[in-house]
């Protein structure tokens, strides 16, 4: 499968797809207002179309990469480090610059009583991404703490008790002993 070219994967990325989708909305109530023609409203149905199909192609893509990546790993490779740490930061920083953006502009549009909700309610939507984001990175930091496993004591009984092999069996040994019909099945 080959990876989805960018413009898919950004529109079926769920925040981009998310607000693409309340603009298609948007774009349509304007048209059952009567403030947008027909076929603009078309137009945003037939991209709401598209968007959701981008959706479905990048879940399968992902889905597969994961198949595909859980082949190779076995469980004495160390996993690597991912490279969202990056972009968490640049998510956590270009919320913090919405975030004094806005207030720089709030003491311009308190004249105008509507600009002034749509600037609050674009301060509460930057307040709660950010504290998602750092809900999250907590949850994260805390659950990624290595925890000392403690040995069962029936393992260390067990071992204790039988103690270890002195030899192993052959093949041509464990084969003699097999019943007549698992013999046939080996061909020996």
């Amino acid at each position: 499968m080959t990876r989805p070219p960018l413009l898919v994967r950004v529109a079926g990325s769920p925040l981009p797809a998310l607000l693409l989708f309340f603009g298609y909305a948007a774009v349509v109530a304007g048209w059952y207002e009567g403030n947008v023609a027909w076929w603009l409203a078309l137009a945003a149905v037939g991209a709401s179309i598209r968007t959701l199909s981008a959706v479905g192609r990048v879940r399968r893509y992902k889905a597969w990469l994961a198949e595909w990546n859980a082949m190779g790993a076995t469980a004495e490779q160390p996993k690597r480090k991912e490279k969202r740490a990056g972009r968490r930061w640049v998510t956590i920083t270009g919320t913090a610059l919405l975030l004094l953006a806005i207030a720089a502009g709030f003491g311009h549009l308190q004249s105008a009583d509507e600009q002034g909700m749509a600037l609050t309610m674009l301060l509460v939507i930057a307040c709660v991404c950010l504290l998602g984001l750092v809900f999250r990175s907590i949850k994260r930091r805390t659950r990624k703490r290595p925890k000392a496993e403690p040995e069962a004591p029936a393992a260390l009984v067990v071992e204790w008790m039988l103690g270890r092999a002195s030899s192993s069996p052959s093949r041509s040994e464990a084969a003699r002993k097999l019943p007549e019909y698992s013999a046939r099945l080996l061909g020996s």
